[in-house]
């Protein structure tokens, strides 16, 4: 039996994620507030009302993508902190894993910001989106602790300026590609935060 539910179990979870994708194709071609729910279903060869044993609505699929490719992205990060790299090669990864994948998803992320954070969602706050910065400040820590990194300033004041990078490289108007924007700026902050006897 318990072998069973787990294969039902799996199963509703590959039709979730098929509901999913089929209904953010149809958000970017046709629009968030354009596609209907019945649209979906049928996209996804099932009846309209089983919509609701998977989501609680259309908000709720973009919420689910989006986690979906974060944690994708902070599995990444985590393989990159538990690898052999120093600290500044280390962080310099995991900013072009979280660049790619913020540029892969701007259409994604600007729909969520649109359709679900800024609606009446009480848990609006981006899925999982912490766990980057933890990843961010655990390597923080580990290159002082190895003195990569400068040890007369606070982890918590590099983290803050990694975060900064971070935001202001996604709402940047300038035009320069995503990943050149948030290379510049890498480069700036680690000249910054450098240890000189590590480099010598």
């Amino acid at each position: 039996m318990p072998q069973e539910i787990s294969r039902r179990e799996k199963k509703k979870l590959q039709t979730r994620k098929t509901i999913a994708e089929i209904a953010l194709k149809l958000f970017f071609s046709k629009g968030f507030n354009e596609t209907t729910i019945a649209e979906i279903m049928e996209n996804a060869a099932l009846g309209t009302g089983t919509f609701y044993n998977y989501f609680d609505s259309k908000e709720a699929i973009l919420k689910y993508c989006l986690a979906e490719r974060i944690d994708r992205a902070s599995q990444t990060c985590e393989d990159i902190q538990a690898s052999t790299l120093n600290s500044t090669q280390k962080l310099s990864k995991i900013l072009q894993v979280i660049g790619k994948t913020h540029g892969e998803n701007r259409q994604l992320i600007g729909l969520y910001m649109k359709f679900y954070h800024n609606s009446d969602k009480v848990d609006k706050e981006p899925p999982h989106g912490d766990r980057f910065m933890e990843i961010l400040a655990s390597i923080i820590v580990e290159g002082q602790n190895k003195n990569e990194f400068r040890r007369d300033i606070p982890p918590e004041i590099i983290n803050e300026m990694f975060s900064a990078i971070l935001k202001s490289t996604m709402s940047s108007d300038l035009k320069i590609s995503f990943m050149d924007n948030i290379n510049f700026k890498h480069s700036l902050l680690i000249e910054g935060v450098t240890n000189p006897s590590a480099l010598a």
